[in-house]
């Protein structure tokens, strides 16, 4: 007769079971999941933070720019009353430009027009000539304020109402600057407000 060996020691691991090896992977699925929502919140809450940041910084810019120059339009004089012309989409006026946009100290009152053209709000300027010029006036510098614009609205207030246009003597007392962006943009940018500050001349 064969005696075998008895043997009361502890049962060697026979590994993971295939239940358990499913169970762990759905575990791991699930906690990439979770890491990947949580990763792609902060990737996109970022984004916007950036973009809104950018946006705001554009805007306190081209704030910056045209306030001044509109706050300080030239008013003329007793015989030249007519310094500023205006339609809903558009509008030229005499004004200082700021340091480094002209070429000389002299250049720096110009003829300036606010406009949009194409996608783009433009603002275009030639030194003001005080008596009519020989010949056909210069080319006027341009420079692209802000793209893409799908409209410029701007109204004038005098008289204690908002006009759409402005062909008369005198300055308004507020400019209202409108910018329409596209509809893909899905932002609204609030109205720039000015008060022109300047009386007219003897």
């Amino acid at each position: 007769m064969i005696h075998r060996a008895r043997y009361d020691g502890p049962v060697p691991d026979a590994g993971f079971t295939l239940l358990e090896l499913l169970v762990v992977l759905v575990i791991f699925g699930v906690l990439l999941a979770t890491l990947g929502q949580g990763t792609y919140f902060g990737v996109t809450v970022f984004e916007r933070q950036r973009r809104s940041i950018g946006e705001s910084e554009r805007l306190i810019n081209l704030d910056g720019l045209l306030r001044p120059m509109i706050e300080q339009a030239d008013p003329g004089s007793s015989l030249d009353t007519r310094t500023l012309t205006g339609t809903h989409h558009g509008m030229v006026f005499r004004t200082r430009l700021p340091e480094g946009a002209a070429m000389t100290s002299a250049d720096r009152l110009a003829d300036v027009r606010l406009s949009h053209e194409g996608n783009v709000l433009l603002l275009s300027w030639l030194p003001h000539q005080h008596v009519l010029p020989r010949g056909a006036p210069g080319s006027p510098q341009r420079a692209v304020l802000l793209s893409p614009v799908s409209d410029l609205e701007i109204s004038y207030f005098a008289h204690g109402q908002w006009l759409a246009e402005w062909a008369t003597d005198g300055l308004p007392d507020l400019v209202r600057i409108h910018i329409v962006l596209p509809d893909q943009e899905k932002r609204v940018w609030p109205d720039i407000v000015v008060a022109l500050i300047r009386s007219p001349r003897n």
